[in-house]
């Protein structure tokens, strides 16, 4: 009964991407803590990740909606969003990803009363935009993908014409050997475009990229500045990569 509990669990967050314990106990008709310990178990075995109060798909960056990447990790993403903010001045131009952490960043320098031109492809982004006269947004268009409110496009054009002070993205995959990738051909190239136009990149992503690797390239380490992550698991690897490749990583 357990092994078939701990299965069904792990099908759920692959499907939804993140779920909590008290809707767990409800489902299988368990106490809170019998879902604590197999979330605890199955996280001890790398196939899930933990938070307070639930746990989340390793995956959930490919597979997972908008709306429910926005509920994960909240409060990490925004102590990222807190340091990365603080790097980047009044005035400044943006390059933006439509990724939840990117997003927070943007939030955190508004609240902050900075204003800001943005290059984007995200549709959140332009929502923001339309409820505050601190930023000036420039879309770059094409076909919505509205289960992760962006726009996607195939036509370099609409990004190589634009400069930046900072990239601030959050890719899907960061490795120390194989470098900065992404999930989809188009993402990956627009990524690429933004980290050579930018005169500086911040790549800000919670612990789940870090140590993996997508299907397409995007950058090697050495066109980065910095990284902001929540938690580092190989910190000898990543400090020694920092030191060889000149970039700097940071835990919040």
């Amino acid at each position: 009964m357990k092994f078939e509990r701990l299965n069904e669990i792990e099908n759920i967050l692959k499907i939804n991407g993140s779920v909590s314990v008290n809707d767990l106990s409800k489902r299988f008709k368990v106490s809170k803590e019998t879902i604590r310990k197999d979330l605890d178990y199955l996280s001890s075995k790398k196939k899930i990740g933990r938070v307070h109060g639930g746990a989340y798909s390793f995956e959930y960056n490919k597979s997972v909606p908008y709306s429910a990447r926005d509920k994960m990790l909240v409060n990490e993403k925004k102590e990222i969003a807190s340091i990365a903010a603080d790097l980047i001045d009044d005035g400044n131009t943006l390059f933006i990803d439509s990724s939840t952490t990117s997003i927070q960043v943007l939030k955190k320098l508004l609240s902050d009363g900075k204003k800001l031109k943005v290059i984007t492809n995200s549709l959140t982004c332009a929502n923001i935009a339309l409820k505050n006269d601190n930023i000036d947004i420039y879309m770059i268009g094409g076909s919505l993908n509205k289960k992760n409110m962006s726009f996607k496009t195939q036509s370099p054009e609409l990004y190589n014409s634009f400069n930046a002070d900072y990239a601030v993205l959050s890719p899907s995959g960061i490795d120390v050997k194989c470098g900065i990738t992404d999930k989809s051909a188009s993402s990956s190239k627009m990524l690429s475009s933004f980290i050579k136009r930018a005169k500086h990149t911040l790549i800000v992503a919670d612990h789940s990229k870090l140590d993996s690797v997508s299907a397409f390239s995007v950058s090697p380490l050495t066109e980065i500045d910095g990284i902001i992550t929540d938690k580092i698991n190989d910190s000898n690897s990543w400090q020694s990569a920092a030191q060889k490749y000149s970039f700097f990583i940071k835990e919040i």
